[in-house]
Protein backbone atom coordinates (compact mmCIF):
# COMPACT_ATOMS: atom_id res chain seq x y z
CA UNK A 1 0.00 0.00 0.00
CA UNK A 2 1.43 3.37 -1.01
CA UNK A 3 0.65 6.03 1.57
CA UNK A 4 -0.77 8.28 -1.09
CA UNK A 5 -3.29 5.58 -1.99
CA UNK A 6 -4.51 3.94 1.24
CA UNK A 7 -6.70 0.88 1.27
CA UNK A 8 -10.45 1.41 1.33
CA UNK A 9 -10.60 0.25 4.94
CA UNK A 10 -8.21 0.26 7.86
CA UNK A 11 -7.92 -2.52 10.42
CA UNK A 12 -7.52 0.13 13.11
CA UNK A 13 -8.69 3.72 12.59
CA UNK A 14 -6.85 5.92 15.10
CA UNK A 15 -7.00 9.22 13.21
CA UNK A 16 -10.17 10.84 14.57
CA UNK A 17 -8.07 13.82 15.69
CA UNK A 18 -7.50 14.46 12.01
CA UNK A 19 -10.86 13.48 10.57
CA UNK A 20 -13.56 11.34 12.13
CA UNK A 21 -15.38 8.61 10.25
CA UNK A 22 -18.94 9.70 9.55
CA UNK A 23 -21.80 7.45 10.56
CA UNK A 24 -24.03 5.90 7.86
CA UNK A 25 -26.82 8.25 8.96
CA UNK A 26 -24.67 11.34 8.41
CA UNK A 27 -23.53 10.14 5.00
CA UNK A 28 -27.13 9.36 4.06
CA UNK A 29 -28.29 12.83 5.10
CA UNK A 30 -25.70 14.43 2.81
CA UNK A 31 -26.49 12.05 -0.05
CA UNK A 32 -30.24 12.64 0.25
CA UNK A 33 -29.74 16.39 -0.05
CA UNK A 34 -27.41 15.98 -3.03
CA UNK A 35 -29.90 13.65 -4.73
CA UNK A 36 -32.63 16.26 -4.33
CA UNK A 37 -30.30 19.04 -5.47
CA UNK A 38 -29.47 17.08 -8.62
CA UNK A 39 -33.18 16.79 -9.36
CA UNK A 40 -34.62 20.22 -8.55
CA UNK A 41 -31.55 22.49 -8.36
CA UNK A 42 -29.69 23.91 -5.40
CA UNK A 43 -32.07 26.80 -4.63
CA UNK A 44 -35.17 24.64 -4.43
CA UNK A 45 -33.32 21.93 -2.51
CA UNK A 46 -32.15 24.50 0.03
CA UNK A 47 -35.70 25.82 0.32
CA UNK A 48 -36.98 22.31 0.97
CA UNK A 49 -34.48 21.99 3.84
CA UNK A 50 -35.13 25.53 5.07
CA UNK A 51 -36.33 24.54 8.55
CA UNK A 52 -33.20 22.46 9.20
CA UNK A 53 -30.78 24.99 7.72
CA UNK A 54 -32.27 28.08 9.33
CA UNK A 55 -33.14 26.56 12.67
CA UNK A 56 -32.39 22.87 13.15
CA UNK A 57 -28.62 22.91 12.82
CA UNK A 58 -28.33 25.93 15.15
CA UNK A 59 -30.57 24.22 17.68
CA UNK A 60 -28.45 21.07 17.41
CA UNK A 61 -25.36 23.11 18.37
CA UNK A 62 -27.35 24.64 21.23
CA UNK A 63 -28.51 21.26 22.51
CA UNK A 64 -25.05 19.69 22.40
CA UNK A 65 -23.04 22.52 23.95
CA UNK A 66 -25.61 24.14 26.23
CA UNK A 67 -25.62 27.52 24.52
CA UNK A 68 -28.26 29.80 22.99
CA UNK A 69 -29.07 29.14 19.34
CA UNK A 70 -28.87 32.88 18.62
CA UNK A 71 -25.23 32.86 19.72
CA UNK A 72 -24.27 30.26 17.07
CA UNK A 73 -22.59 31.08 13.76
CA UNK A 74 -21.52 28.60 11.09
CA UNK A 75 -18.48 28.72 8.82
CA UNK A 76 -16.35 26.49 6.64
CA UNK A 77 -13.78 25.67 9.33
CA UNK A 78 -12.88 26.18 12.96
CA UNK A 79 -9.88 28.24 11.90
CA UNK A 80 -12.06 30.60 9.88
CA UNK A 81 -14.49 30.86 12.81
CA UNK A 82 -11.68 31.74 15.26
CA UNK A 83 -9.84 34.12 12.95
CA UNK A 84 -12.86 36.00 11.65
CA UNK A 85 -14.04 36.73 15.19
CA UNK A 86 -10.76 37.52 16.96
CA UNK A 87 -9.58 39.77 14.13
CA UNK A 88 -12.54 42.08 14.80
CA UNK A 89 -11.51 42.91 18.37
CA UNK A 90 -10.20 46.41 18.99
CA UNK A 91 -7.01 45.45 20.79
CA UNK A 92 -4.55 48.23 21.61
CA UNK A 93 -1.04 48.69 22.96
CA UNK A 94 -2.50 48.89 26.48
CA UNK A 95 -3.90 45.36 26.25
CA UNK A 96 -2.44 42.00 27.18
CA UNK A 97 -3.40 38.73 25.49
CA UNK A 98 -2.83 35.45 27.32
CA UNK A 99 -2.11 32.25 25.42
CA UNK A 100 -1.01 28.79 26.56
CA UNK A 101 1.80 26.43 25.49
CA UNK A 102 -0.90 24.35 23.75
CA UNK A 103 -1.89 27.13 21.32
CA UNK A 104 -2.53 26.00 17.76
CA UNK A 105 0.03 27.60 15.45
CA UNK A 106 -2.64 29.01 13.14
CA UNK A 107 -4.23 30.97 15.99
CA UNK A 108 -0.87 32.13 17.28
CA UNK A 109 0.11 33.30 13.81
CA UNK A 110 -3.00 35.50 13.65
CA UNK A 111 -2.28 36.98 17.09
CA UNK A 112 1.30 37.75 16.10
CA UNK A 113 0.05 39.36 12.90
CA UNK A 114 -2.46 41.52 14.78
CA UNK A 115 0.18 42.39 17.36
CA UNK A 116 2.36 44.03 14.71
CA UNK A 117 -0.33 46.62 14.06
CA UNK A 118 -2.07 46.94 17.43
CA UNK A 119 1.00 46.63 19.65
CA UNK A 120 -0.59 44.56 22.40
CA UNK A 121 1.47 42.24 24.61
CA UNK A 122 1.25 38.45 24.36
CA UNK A 123 2.01 36.45 27.52
CA UNK A 124 2.07 32.68 27.77
CA UNK A 125 0.45 31.12 30.84
CA UNK A 126 2.85 28.55 32.35
CA UNK A 127 2.05 24.93 33.10
CA UNK A 128 2.27 23.19 36.46
CA UNK A 129 4.74 20.30 36.89
CA UNK A 130 1.86 17.93 36.07
CA UNK A 131 1.29 19.69 32.76
CA UNK A 132 -1.89 21.65 33.58
CA UNK A 133 -2.49 25.37 33.18
CA UNK A 134 -1.17 27.13 36.27
CA UNK A 135 -4.34 28.78 37.55
CA UNK A 136 -2.57 30.04 40.65
CA UNK A 137 -0.26 32.02 38.38
CA UNK A 138 -3.33 33.27 36.50
CA UNK A 139 -5.04 34.42 39.69
CA UNK A 140 -1.90 36.28 40.78
CA UNK A 141 -1.22 37.92 37.41
CA UNK A 142 -4.76 38.73 36.22
CA UNK A 143 -5.44 42.46 35.89
CA UNK A 144 -7.85 44.56 33.86
CA UNK A 145 -5.12 44.92 31.24
CA UNK A 146 -5.76 41.31 30.16
CA UNK A 147 -8.21 41.76 27.29
CA UNK A 148 -8.28 38.18 26.02
CA UNK A 149 -7.41 34.73 27.36
CA UNK A 150 -7.01 32.23 24.53
CA UNK A 151 -7.42 28.65 25.78
CA UNK A 152 -6.92 25.62 23.57
CA UNK A 153 -9.20 23.18 25.35
CA UNK A 154 -7.29 20.23 23.92
CA UNK A 155 -4.10 20.50 21.84
CA UNK A 156 -3.82 18.85 18.44
CA UNK A 157 -0.86 16.77 19.61
CA UNK A 158 -2.01 15.41 22.98
CA UNK A 159 -5.27 14.98 24.84
CA UNK A 160 -4.39 17.31 27.70
CA UNK A 161 -7.90 18.62 28.34
CA UNK A 162 -8.25 21.89 30.20
CA UNK A 163 -11.42 22.05 32.35
CA UNK A 164 -13.16 25.29 31.45
CA UNK A 165 -15.00 25.71 34.76
CA UNK A 166 -12.09 27.06 36.84
CA UNK A 167 -11.01 29.36 34.01
CA UNK A 168 -14.50 30.78 33.53
CA UNK A 169 -14.83 31.31 37.27
CA UNK A 170 -11.48 33.11 37.39
CA UNK A 171 -12.66 35.56 34.72
CA UNK A 172 -16.15 36.11 36.10
CA UNK A 173 -16.91 39.85 36.29
CA UNK A 174 -13.71 40.79 34.46
CA UNK A 175 -13.38 42.58 31.12
CA UNK A 176 -11.24 39.67 29.89
CA UNK A 177 -12.77 37.74 27.01
CA UNK A 178 -12.45 33.95 27.26
CA UNK A 179 -11.75 32.51 23.82
CA UNK A 180 -11.82 28.70 23.61
CA UNK A 181 -10.51 26.65 20.71
CA UNK A 182 -12.38 23.34 21.10
CA UNK A 183 -11.39 21.95 17.72
CA UNK A 184 -10.15 18.67 19.23
CA UNK A 185 -12.32 18.60 22.35
CA UNK A 186 -15.78 18.91 20.77
CA UNK A 187 -17.32 15.44 20.59
CA UNK A 188 -14.54 13.89 22.66
CA UNK A 189 -15.43 15.34 26.07
CA UNK A 190 -18.68 16.85 27.36
CA UNK A 191 -19.05 20.63 27.15
CA UNK A 192 -21.70 22.75 28.90
CA UNK A 193 -21.45 26.43 28.02
CA UNK A 194 -24.37 27.24 30.29
CA UNK A 195 -22.38 26.18 33.34
CA UNK A 196 -19.03 27.42 32.06
CA UNK A 197 -19.63 30.25 29.59
CA UNK A 198 -17.03 31.28 27.04
CA UNK A 199 -17.13 34.48 25.02
CA UNK A 200 -15.97 32.73 21.87
CA UNK A 201 -16.09 28.95 21.49
CA UNK A 202 -15.02 27.41 18.17
CA UNK A 203 -15.09 23.86 16.88
CA UNK A 204 -14.93 21.87 13.66
CA UNK A 205 -17.40 19.33 12.39
CA UNK A 206 -14.88 16.96 10.81
CA UNK A 207 -13.08 15.55 13.87
CA UNK A 208 -14.75 13.95 16.91
CA UNK A 209 -18.15 15.36 15.99
CA UNK A 210 -17.91 12.99 12.98
CA UNK A 211 -19.43 15.53 10.61
CA UNK A 212 -18.52 16.51 7.05
CA UNK A 213 -15.36 18.41 6.26
CA UNK A 214 -15.82 22.10 5.50
CA UNK A 215 -17.98 22.79 8.54
CA UNK A 216 -17.04 25.06 11.42
CA UNK A 217 -18.94 26.24 14.48
CA UNK A 218 -18.60 29.30 16.66
CA UNK A 219 -20.56 30.28 19.74
CA UNK A 220 -20.23 34.04 20.23
CA UNK A 221 -21.49 35.73 23.38
CA UNK A 222 -23.23 39.09 23.45
CA UNK A 223 -20.23 40.42 25.38
CA UNK A 224 -17.89 39.40 22.58
CA UNK A 225 -20.22 40.78 19.90
CA UNK A 226 -20.35 44.11 21.74
CA UNK A 227 -16.56 44.26 21.87
CA UNK A 228 -16.05 43.32 18.23
CA UNK A 229 -16.26 45.57 15.21
CA UNK A 230 -18.86 44.98 12.53
CA UNK A 231 -17.67 42.15 10.24
CA UNK A 232 -16.20 43.41 6.98
CA UNK A 233 -18.05 40.82 4.89
CA UNK A 234 -21.63 41.66 5.89
CA UNK A 235 -24.09 39.80 3.67
CA UNK A 236 -27.71 40.01 2.62
CA UNK A 237 -28.89 37.37 5.09
CA UNK A 238 -28.38 39.84 7.97
CA UNK A 239 -28.34 43.28 6.29
CA UNK A 240 -30.29 45.06 3.59
CA UNK A 241 -30.82 48.39 1.86
CA UNK A 242 -33.78 50.62 2.66
CA UNK A 243 -35.46 52.65 -0.11
CA UNK A 244 -33.58 55.76 1.03
CA UNK A 245 -30.25 53.96 0.57
CA UNK A 246 -29.49 53.41 4.25
CA UNK A 247 -28.30 49.98 5.36
CA UNK A 248 -30.44 48.22 7.93
CA UNK A 249 -29.52 45.18 10.01
CA UNK A 250 -32.26 42.58 10.07
CA UNK A 251 -30.58 40.03 12.35
CA UNK A 252 -29.00 40.80 15.72
CA UNK A 253 -27.76 37.26 16.33
CA UNK A 254 -24.27 35.81 15.87
CA UNK A 255 -25.16 35.00 12.26
CA UNK A 256 -23.79 38.40 11.33
CA UNK A 257 -20.40 36.61 11.42
CA UNK A 258 -21.54 34.26 8.64
CA UNK A 259 -21.68 34.61 4.88
CA UNK A 260 -24.98 33.88 3.19
CA UNK A 261 -23.43 31.26 0.90
CA UNK A 262 -22.28 27.97 2.41
CA UNK A 263 -21.82 24.30 1.54
CA UNK A 264 -25.44 23.43 2.27
CA UNK A 265 -25.15 19.65 1.94
CA UNK A 266 -22.32 19.58 4.49
CA UNK A 267 -24.41 21.42 7.08
CA UNK A 268 -27.32 19.07 6.49
CA UNK A 269 -24.93 16.26 7.43
CA UNK A 270 -23.55 18.25 10.35
CA UNK A 271 -27.02 18.55 11.87
CA UNK A 272 -27.31 14.75 11.93
CA UNK A 273 -23.81 14.38 13.39
CA UNK A 274 -24.53 16.91 16.14
CA UNK A 275 -27.72 15.13 17.17
CA UNK A 276 -25.88 11.82 17.32
CA UNK A 277 -23.05 13.32 19.38
CA UNK A 278 -25.49 13.90 22.24
CA UNK A 279 -25.44 10.13 22.76
CA UNK A 280 -21.65 9.84 22.93
CA UNK A 281 -20.46 7.51 25.69
CA UNK A 282 -17.90 9.73 27.41
CA UNK A 283 -16.88 7.02 29.87
CA UNK A 284 -16.21 4.56 27.06
CA UNK A 285 -14.06 7.10 25.21
CA UNK A 286 -12.11 7.70 28.40
CA UNK A 287 -11.53 3.98 28.98
CA UNK A 288 -10.26 3.47 25.43
CA UNK A 289 -7.99 6.49 25.79
CA UNK A 290 -6.52 5.05 28.96
CA UNK A 291 -5.89 1.71 27.26
CA UNK A 292 -4.15 3.42 24.34
CA UNK A 293 -2.01 5.72 26.46
CA UNK A 294 -0.92 3.17 29.04
CA UNK A 295 -0.47 0.43 26.46
CA UNK A 296 1.83 2.61 24.36
CA UNK A 297 3.88 3.42 27.45
CA UNK A 298 4.73 -0.26 27.78
CA UNK A 299 6.27 -0.52 24.30
CA UNK A 300 10.09 -0.54 24.50
CA UNK A 301 11.67 2.28 22.54
CA UNK A 302 8.47 4.32 22.34
CA UNK A 303 8.15 7.68 24.04
CA UNK A 304 4.59 8.81 24.75
CA UNK A 305 3.83 12.51 24.81
CA UNK A 306 0.72 12.78 26.98
CA UNK A 307 0.82 15.45 29.61
CA UNK A 308 -1.73 16.79 32.09
CA UNK A 309 -3.97 15.61 34.91
CA UNK A 310 -6.99 15.43 32.60
CA UNK A 311 -6.04 13.47 29.53
CA UNK A 312 -8.20 11.73 26.97
CA UNK A 313 -8.44 10.91 23.31
CA UNK A 314 -5.05 11.77 21.80
CA UNK A 315 -1.45 10.73 22.24
CA UNK A 316 1.57 11.33 20.09
CA UNK A 317 4.54 9.01 20.09
CA UNK A 318 8.14 9.00 18.94
CA UNK A 319 10.68 6.18 18.74
CA UNK A 320 14.15 6.40 20.21
CA UNK A 321 15.78 5.48 16.85
CA UNK A 322 13.17 5.51 14.09
CA UNK A 323 12.40 8.92 12.52
CA UNK A 324 8.78 9.89 13.02
CA UNK A 325 8.05 9.69 9.28
CA UNK A 326 9.32 6.10 9.14
CA UNK A 327 7.37 5.09 12.25
CA UNK A 328 4.23 6.56 10.69
CA UNK A 329 4.77 4.80 7.37
CA UNK A 330 5.31 1.43 9.04
CA UNK A 331 2.17 1.78 11.15
CA UNK A 332 0.11 2.75 8.10
CA UNK A 333 1.46 -0.21 6.16
CA UNK A 334 0.44 -2.43 9.09
CA UNK A 335 -3.16 -1.22 8.73
CA UNK A 336 -3.25 1.49 11.42
CA UNK A 337 -4.68 4.84 10.34
CA UNK A 338 -2.68 7.46 12.24
CA UNK A 339 -1.05 10.76 11.35
CA UNK A 340 2.39 12.32 11.07
CA UNK A 341 2.21 15.66 12.85
CA UNK A 342 4.52 18.67 12.69
CA UNK A 343 5.92 19.84 16.00
CA UNK A 344 5.74 23.43 14.75
CA UNK A 345 1.94 23.22 14.80
CA UNK A 346 2.13 23.40 18.60
CA UNK A 347 5.32 25.45 18.90
CA UNK A 348 4.97 26.17 22.62
CA UNK A 349 4.71 22.48 23.48
CA UNK A 350 6.15 19.93 21.03
CA UNK A 351 8.62 22.14 19.20
CA UNK A 352 9.86 23.69 22.44
CA UNK A 353 10.39 20.17 23.83
CA UNK A 354 12.66 19.37 20.89
CA UNK A 355 10.12 17.23 19.01
CA UNK A 356 10.05 18.34 15.35
CA UNK A 357 7.62 15.58 14.32
CA UNK A 358 5.65 12.77 15.94
CA UNK A 359 3.01 10.16 15.19
CA UNK A 360 -0.46 10.95 16.51
CA UNK A 361 -2.83 8.18 17.59
CA UNK A 362 -6.36 9.19 18.54
CA UNK A 363 -9.56 7.46 19.56
CA UNK A 364 -13.03 8.84 18.93
CA UNK A 365 -16.71 8.10 19.54
CA UNK A 366 -16.72 5.19 17.07
CA UNK A 367 -13.38 3.61 18.05
CA UNK A 368 -13.57 0.01 19.27
CA UNK A 369 -11.48 -1.81 21.86
CA UNK A 370 -10.35 -4.14 19.08
CA UNK A 371 -8.97 -1.21 17.10
CA UNK A 372 -6.98 0.01 20.10
CA UNK A 373 -5.61 -3.48 20.73
CA UNK A 374 -4.63 -3.90 17.08
CA UNK A 375 -2.95 -0.49 17.05
CA UNK A 376 -0.91 -1.33 20.15
CA UNK A 377 0.09 -4.70 18.70
CA UNK A 378 1.23 -3.01 15.50
CA UNK A 379 3.18 -0.39 17.47
CA UNK A 380 4.90 -3.16 19.44
CA UNK A 381 5.75 -5.09 16.28
CA UNK A 382 7.18 -2.04 14.53
CA UNK A 383 9.24 -1.09 17.59
CA UNK A 384 10.64 -4.63 17.96
CA UNK A 385 11.55 -4.75 14.28
CA UNK A 386 13.64 -1.63 14.78
CA UNK A 387 16.01 -3.61 17.02
CA UNK A 388 16.79 -3.86 20.75
CA UNK A 389 15.52 -0.97 22.80
CA UNK A 390 15.71 0.37 26.30
CA UNK A 391 13.05 -1.14 28.61
CA UNK A 392 10.76 1.87 28.28
CA UNK A 393 11.35 5.38 27.09
CA UNK A 394 10.11 7.99 29.58
CA UNK A 395 7.11 10.17 28.96
CA UNK A 396 7.76 13.86 28.54
CA UNK A 397 5.89 14.80 31.72
CA UNK A 398 4.49 13.00 34.78
CA UNK A 399 1.43 10.95 33.92
CA UNK A 400 -0.89 12.49 36.51
CA UNK A 401 -3.85 10.56 37.88
CA UNK A 402 -5.98 8.15 35.89
CA UNK A 403 -7.85 9.49 32.92
CA UNK A 404 -11.11 11.28 33.55
CA UNK A 405 -13.27 13.33 31.23
CA UNK A 406 -12.39 16.96 31.87
CA UNK A 407 -15.84 18.18 30.89
CA UNK A 408 -16.20 21.91 31.27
Amino acid sequence: MALGHPTSTWTSYLNTAGSGLQTPETRRAVADFLDLEATVGSYFAERAYGELLNGGVYQAVSDLFGCRAEDVALSDSATRAWHSAVALLDLTARDVVWTTPFEWAGNLLLLRHLQRTAGFTIREVPLTPAGDLDLDWCAAELTDDVALFSVTQMPSCTGAATPLGPVAELLRGRRTLLVVDACQAAGLIPVDLTATPADLFTATGKKSLLGPRGTGISVISEKFRAAAAEPVSVDVHTHGFAPDGRIGRSDRSARVFELGEKAVASFVGLETALRQARSNDWGRITALSLALRDGARQVPGIRVHATGSHHTGIICVTHERLPAAELWERLCLAGVACWLIDGAHTPGYLLRAGVPAAVRLAVGPRTTAEEVAFGLDALTTVARAAGPASPAAPSDTPAGPALAPAGS
